[in-house]
């Protein structure tokens, strides 16, 4: 048996596209062949389910938020890292005049403490601070900066200042996670409590969020990510149906 493990938006699916008919084709074939597939995203359960819910897929696994929260073939949630209320709370205080949309992301939801303009407001319904801070199930902040060297600024800045938090970039995007929870962490959990440890594992990615699993699993990128990604992948395919197939 081999695990495969795709990111979502920008190597599975193009960024407002619909995912390849050869991409779900490949999937079928893999799993059919008695493999196991799933996904790894920024994204939280909720998030991911709007965009996969039309399409002809199964998936065995789902890794949310980065590494922070793992879900099962029935997206039961298997393993979660939380950020603890006193770190929500310090963190908070850092960005509270920041003007740029900021999400909130729990384990099953998510909400805006400033919305994404491009975002319906009944997906991210607004959250207070103070009520961010009451809960005990939030996972990730997620930030859109004007561009990616705002976010990989921002990054280096939030590293320095709190040793317990570190932050996962794609593009103008940085999710704030624990220190320490990212793809790399996402995968091996999961091969952990899968017992999947000895399996062959193919890991595939677009940007910086995915190059720890990438370098950790010796895995690949699509060609139409960054530059950075082509030096640091095994190989670089036309696409996830490509590395699934070939792989077989």
């Amino acid at each position: 048996m081999k695990i495969a493990v795709s990111d979502f938006d920008g190597t599975l699916k193009g960024f407002d596209e619909m995912i390849p008919k050869k991409n779900i084709e490949a999937i079928q074939k893999w799993r059919a062949a008695g493999n196991k597939f799933g996904l790894a995203t920024g994204r939280n359960l909720k998030l991911l389910e709007i965009d996969i819910k039309n399409y002809d897929i199964t998936f065995d696994f789902i890794i949310c938020v980065n590494g922070g929260v793992i879900a099962d073939e029935k997206k039961e949630i298997i393993h979660s890292v939380k950020i603890p209320s006193e770190v929500r709370r310090n963190f908070l205080k850092t960005v509270k005049e920041i003007k740029n949309p900021m999400i909130v992301f729990c384990e099953k939801t998510a909400y805006s403490i400033r919305p994404y303009p491009e975002m319906p407001i009944e997906l991210i319904p607004e959250i207070t601070f103070e009520e961010v801070i009451k809960r005990d199930d939030v996972v990730q902040f997620g930030i859109k900066f004007e561009n990616a060297e705002e976010a990989a600024k921002s990054k280096e800045k939030l590293e320095r200042e709190f040793s317990m938090l570190g932050g996962n970039q794609n593009r103008q995007f940085l999710d704030i996670n624990m220190r320490g929870v990212n793809k790399k962490y996402g995968v091996e959990k999961l091969l952990e409590i899968k017992k999947w440890e000895n399996c062959p594992i193919y890991v595939i990615g677009d940007d910086a969020n995915d190059l720890p699993m990438i370098s950790r699993f010796n895995g690949y990128t699509v060609k139409n990510s960054a530059q950075f990604m082509h030096k640091e992948a095994k190989k670089i395919y036309e696409s996830v149906g490509e590395m699934l197939l070939e792989n077989i």
